[in-house]
């Protein structure tokens, strides 16, 4: 079903017009997205939101930044490859200075989520642009100057024309937050030293924040090298009446199940509440629970365990493998 036939399915349930007041559609929206992302994150789940990218590496770029949740495996197809993640704490450690290791990364760290895919490589000024002229709200940015103070900046975006986020303070090292005022009609970006300079972040088209997974390859990359990244996707919520849920037909009844459980929660109708999540439905006939059909999403899905592949085997570990 569609977003609209979901709300429509709900909407006849409760006994509701199909176009129920502003209120109460925006109530039962949020209520089939908040079960959205309620059964689509939970354990189990992840081939829904599987995803394979590829990002190119940056001579003497130490840190990246991707639009993923979760890094799964990470490989270079020239050399037949794979990179092993690695904590943040053998990195610092082996790793002090990553411009004095250069050559052909073998590991990727994950540094966490940020606002920013790439952090400065040097105390700069920051300037804001678009890719439309029409962007001309105003952008904010949280920042860590050289002294370790932080500092707040914004400034009104001019369109395609960059602007600093402020003249005199040039010594910006790294970037906690950044975001606009209203939705992005075209591509902003965040740069350091001038409108052309390095990019830093980048906000999409329609939304007022950019959201990076990032992560640093060690040793510090010589040259530029393409690598395939295997993911799970950010999750979007269904906003269009034509959207569709990430999960297969055969389970949407999950959401409108869902959502009726909190509208009747809302409504003081409790007895029936408990009866749809835990199963049986005292308005009509009996009907698998809402918590017995996620098993059974969860059971029709193929998620092969990953802790055994997930570490790096030394040569000696190598030879003494079992034979199969």
């Amino acid at each position: 079903m569609t977003f609209l036939g979901i709300q429509q399915d709900l909407s006849d349930r409760l006994g509701y017009a199909q176009a129920p007041a502003t209120p109460v559609a925006r109530r039962l929206k949020r209520f089939i997205n908040d079960w959205h992302r309620r059964v689509v994150s939970s354990p189990g789940m992840a081939p829904l939101r599987r995803v394979i990218i590829t990002q190119a590496s940056i001579a003497a770029q130490q840190t990246y930044g991707l639009v993923l949740n979760e890094i799964k495996f990470f490989t270079e197809a020239t050399t037949d490859r794979r990179l092993y993640p690695k904590t943040l704490a053998w990195y610092r450690e082996r790793f002090p200075d990553p411009a004095n290791f250069t050559g052909t990364p073998l590991y990727w760290v994950p540094l966490g989520h940020s606002r920013i895919h790439t952090r400065p490589s040097a105390a700069a000024e920051l300037f804001v642009k678009s890719t439309s002229a029409s962007d001309t709200g105003t952008a904010y940015v949280e920042v860590i100057r050289s002294t370790g103070y932080r500092r707040s900046l914004s400034v009104t975006m001019t369109g395609v024309t960059a602007v600093s986020l402020g003249a005199a303070i040039t010594d910006v090292v790294d970037v906690v937050d950044f975001y606009i005022s209203a939705a992005a009609v075209g591509t902003v970006t965040l740069h350091m030293t001038s409108g052309s300079g390095t990019e830093l972040s980048r906000i999409p088209i329609g939304a007022t924040v950019g959201r990076f997974l990032r992560y640093a390859l060690a040793p510090t990359p010589a040259s530029a090298i393409t690598y395939t990244i295997d993911g799970i996707a950010d999750l979007v919520d269904l906003a269009n009446d034509t959207d569709e849920p990430l999960i297969g037909m055969d389970f949407h009844d999950i959401l409108v199940n869902g959502a009726l459980y909190d509208e009747y929660v809302q409504l003081g109708r409790l007895r029936e509440a408990g009866l749809l999540m835990h199963g049986g439905n005292p308005n009509g006939p009996t009907r698998e629970s809402v918590q017995g059909r996620i098993r059974q999403l969860r059971a029709s899905l193929i998620e092969w365990s990953e802790g055994d592949d997930s570490t790096e085997r030394t040569f000696d570990e190598s030879i003494n493998l079992p034979i199969a």
